[in-house]
């Protein structure tokens, strides 16, 4: 054992940074069993866990692509790659000329490392997978509003507290409007979730799709 001082601090240190690893690892270790018991206990709410549900085929799709090393690029590009049809089949015959034995997602590496064409099939990308976006939202909005449980004055959820999701929206729209000069009052702070509901419909819901994205020039210029 050590006597002075300066060895006593440094055995001292050196345990806590044992210990400390030690409870990381443990955390760490413990963290991860919680997150597969979660998983499994969770599995039967998830849409996948639907015999024919459309996420099965999402993960298919996805799995495919990583088989090929697709998840390595940038996946809004290259859906605006095959967005692009007849105008990026010649980027693709180009590539495959330099590479025959290549697959597309080689390919279509290949046709990112020119910079313009890369951006440009972000931005198309970005468009499509927008306007994919807003129609799910709009979706749902209509399916729940439509809905008796949205259309009962008296129903049980009206009178709980408002949700997280609910508050967030809600100062985002007071924002967006007040960066316009439009100037609204949100509901007061003892609104229930029924109130804080009717006021997000009624301006406007999420300002995420108040606005459609313009199509990126070089695909009117190409495609009109």
């Amino acid at each position: 054992m050590p006597t002075d001082a300066a060895a006593l601090l440094a055995t001292a240190k050196a345990t806590a940074k044992r210990a400390a690893a030690r409870y990381a690892h443990h955390v760490a270790y413990v963290g991860e069993a919680e997150r597969e018991h979660r998983l499994a206990a969770t599995w039967h709410l998830r849409r996948a866990s639907d015999e024919g549900s459309v996420d099965n085929r999402i993960y298919e799709n996805g799995s495919n692509e990583q088989c090929l090393g697709g998840l390595l690029l940038n996946p809004i590009a290259l859906l605006g790659l095959k967005a692009a049809g007849a105008i990026a089949y010649p980027w693709l015959i180009a590539a495959s000329a330099e590479d025959p034995t290549g697959t597309y997602i080689d390919h279509a590496t290949a046709v990112f490392r020119n910079r313009e064409r890369y951006h440009w099939c972000v931005e198309l990308g970005a468009y499509h997978r927008f306007q994919w976006k807003r129609s799910v939202y709009q979706s749902e909005v209509h399916d729940w509003q439509t809905s008796p449980a949205a259309q009962n004055p008296d129903a049980p959820w009206r009178r709980r507290r408002p949700r997280a999701p609910q508050r967030y929206l809600l100062f985002l729209i007071v924002d967006c409007l007040a960066a316009a000069d439009r100037w609204v009052d949100p509901p007061n702070a003892a609104a229930n979730r029924g109130a804080v509901h009717d006021w997000l419909h009624e301006h406007g819901g999420n300002p995420m799709f108040w606005c459609l994205p313009a199509v990126p020039a070089a695909w009117i210029e190409k495609g009109a």
